[in-house]
């Protein structure tokens, strides 16, 4: 009996050991979660994933809300962002970018909208920086109007209205936003500059005579402010593409008036200029501190991507020269930058292939070499947004970046992140892939935490936004941080396997003529 009593107790002790270490294991748990989950004030849908690192460890992210939709401008689009203090948990929120012609919800290809968020901080200053496209009620990549939308008054530049509801002939635009003084900028005649009794505050409200200009939100009836962006208001922008820019020196709690990039950076040759989505990138050229965003047009026909960029932390901003691209990868497009040992810029692009193209720049991102593709990343998913990172640990005494794209070559999917160790001539060798999910995978953004770990914001359905953290060991190792991993394997059929065949052939004549 005794010898039963204490094998009972000797079980007992056990358990509680397992138990202890299982609590144990608890704490130690990397438990995070996802800023942009459904619902999420109000907004059941999410698309475009932008998340940074800043300077004192908090993390920032930003998103498309969507609302009940998930489609692209035109369309009724606002940007959110989301901040947490390490990148884990206790998102804040904060709406930046807002229109109200038409209510949250409303799937209407009439209202004006923000889409594709992009974030970078200022190395030196701390200042944040939020680019967005934006366009006027009914305005998207579709649709946008060839030009800028401008006019030129004594060698100077400036956003055109119209008093009349035909935002797409500019020969009926007639009047002007003036210069900003004291936060106001008045509405005169272009033909003598004559005053029209109008003015826009700092977010382009209409005024009359001082006093708001007012109107009814479609669908509702409710009274609202007139905006220069609203069809409906007694004068509107022209129906083309803009670039919207807001920065915040306070960590993102709150945001400057917005910035119309437009008349600095756009051609009138352009009818879409859009953001190279994600985030953008801070470098040293000249002594100063260089703030660059991709962005990407489609004025020859394909779409092909340039810089933006400002050496006087967001006060003026210059566009950098078109790139070039070996003709078997068609076009780039959305694309972020990293740097390389030897001070060299690298721009990774999605293209119209089913690789990643890479340029690179010694002069600050103002030119870059001839794009042609990465074929040891890989092949992967053909036109979808990419994310690439420095990382600041060496591996094998390398330095590192990180990549995250889609692996399925057939469509948006397979999510992959992968570790890359630069070496000699600036030659990556990219380690086995992680894989992120063996379903849908769209548009991704990376960053490094404060601890090390990366943070990966990715599409796992159409207008889902999904959040993982992972660990990179020392030999360049990828796991989720909560040991959640998948395991993917590639099961292919006899015809699959011959058609990879013929398709490696083809991918290494293509190397071989200097195609891709």
């Amino acid at each position: 009996m005794k010898k039963f009593i204490a094998l009972i107790l000797s079980v007992i002790m056990i358990f509680g050991l397992i138990s202890a270490v299982s609590a144990e294991e608890d704490d130690i748990m990397k438990k995070y979660n996802t800023p942009f989950e459904r619902g999420t004030v109000g907004s059941e849908l999410f698309r475009i994933p932008s998340i940074i690192t800043l300077k004192d460890g908090s993390v920032l992210a930003a998103a498309d809300m969507r609302h009940s939709h998930g489609l692209d401008s035109p369309n009724n689009l606002d940007t959110l962002t989301a901040k947490s203090p390490d990148g884990y948990s206790d998102w804040e929120y904060n709406i930046v970018n807002y229109f109200d012609d038409y209510p949250n919800g409303a799937d209407n290809r009439n209202s004006a909208s923000f889409i594709d968020p992009a974030l970078v901080q200022s190395e030196k200053t701390g200042r944040i920086f939020l680019l967005t496209d934006v366009f006027p009620s009914g305005g998207g990549a579709p649709n946008a109007e060839r030009g800028t939308g401008c006019i030129e008054i004594n060698g100077k530049k400036y956003l055109a209205l119209t008093d009349g509801d035909d935002i797409t002939d500019f020969k009926k635009f007639g009047y002007y936003i003036s210069d900003f003084e004291k936060g106001f900028a008045r509405v005169l005649k272009i033909s003598d500059s004559s005053d029209t009794g109008y003015s826009v505050d700092a977010e382009y409200n209409l005024y009359k005579d001082g006093v708001p200009a007012l109107m009814k939100q479609e669908e509702t009836g409710k009274t609202i402010n007139q905006n220069v962006f609203y069809i409906g208001a007694d004068f509107t922008l022209f129906r083309t593409m803009h670039l919207r820019m807001r920065y915040s020196d306070d960590n993102g709690k709150t945001w400057s008036s917005p910035m119309i990039l437009t008349q600095s950076v756009k051609a009138e040759n352009e009818t879409f200029l859009g953001v190279g989505p994600g985030k953008g990138f801070t470098t040293e050229y000249n002594g100063k501190e260089r703030i660059i965003f991709c962005v990407y047009d489609n004025a020859g026909g394909a779409e092909n991507v340039s810089t933006i960029y400002s050496d006087d932390n967001g006060m003026t901003w210059r566009r950098g020269n078109e790139t070039r691209v070996r003709a078997g990868l068609k076009k780039t497009s959305e694309a972020q930058i990293v740097s390389l040992p030897d001070g060299t810029l690298r721009m990774f692009a999605r293209c119209g292939e089913n690789f990643i193209a890479y340029g690179d720049s010694t002069d600050g991102g103002v030119t870059w070499s001839k794009f042609r593709a990465d074929t040891g990343f890989g092949m992967t998913t053909e036109n979808c947004m990419v994310s690439f990172i420095n990382y600041s640990k060496k591996i094998n005494g390398k330095s590192v970046i990180i990549g995250s794209s889609g692996s399925n070559t057939k469509e948006r999917g397979d999510g992959i992140v992968k570790v890359g160790l630069i070496g000699d001539n600036n030659v990556i060798e990219w380690l086995t892939a992680y894989h992120v999910n063996s379903g849908f995978y769209g548009y991704s953004c990376l960053t490094e935490l404060s601890d090390g770990n990366v943070a990966l914001l990715y599409e796992d359905e159409w207008y889902h936004i999904e959040y993982m953290i992972l660990k990179i060991s020392d030999d360049g190792k990828i796991e989720e941080v909560n040991g959640n991993n998948i395991v993917y394997e590639k099961n292919l059929n006899f015809f699959q396997k011959i058609g990879e065949w013929f398709r490696n052939i083809i991918v290494k004549l293509q190397i071989l003529f200097n195609v891709i």
